[in-house]
């Protein structure tokens, strides 16, 4: 039923209401700088293998790696009743965006670096990161009550998401939440 980049971030929000992982992370949480406090936290996600580097490093192990996960995606969507064809090109589609996701994301070092990950930043100001994506209507799906401030944790890799929601056409958008779901 995703007819428009509004639709695709309410299925995302609804995915994300039944702790199914999409595109991005979204939650409440301490504030890293002031643990008296709670604030938004929105960081990088939406990968299936464990991080960016299984996406983007060249050697021969990280392709073969590459390689099986593209299979084990096409059985899966056979399983699903995708004709071998349509299976192979659904993994590949997937592949594609978990790829595009993953080149924006932090690497493993860089985000285990909490300094690397803190960017408290107004609500305007991280809406304005995100254009395409309503973040008062992703919060007011999610039932999170009015923030004026957000750890927009990763804030390149919101940029590619937010060039992504224009660019991946709703299609594949349509098989990449499949795979995630």
């Amino acid at each position: 039923k995703i007819k428009s980049t509004q639709d695709l971030v309410r299925v995302i929000a609804a995915l994300h209401d039944a702790g199914l992982p999409a595109l991005f992370g979204f939650g409440g949480g301490a504030d890293l700088k002031d643990s008296n406090a709670v604030i938004v936290n929105a960081g990088q996600g939406g990968l299936s293998l464990p991080n960016r580097n299984y996406y983007t490093d060249t050697d021969a192990k990280s392709e073969e790696t590459r390689q099986k996960f593209v299979e084990y995606m096409t059985n899966m969507f056979k399983l699903l009743g995708d004709k071998p064809d349509a299976a192979a090109a659904n993994a590949k589609t997937v592949m594609d965006i978990q790829t595009r996701l993953a080149t924006s994301s932090l690497a493993p070092v860089d985000f285990r670096d909490p300094n690397k990950n803190y960017n408290k930043i107004s609500l305007t100001d991280a809406q304005a990161i995100v254009p395409n994506i309503s973040l008062n209507e992703y919060m007011k799906l999610r039932g999170f009550p009015t923030a004026t401030e957000i750890n927009f944790g990763q804030p390149n890799f919101f940029k590619e998401v937010n060039t992504m929601l224009t660019e991946v056409s709703l299609d594949n958008w349509k098989t990449y939440l499949r795979w995630m779901t």
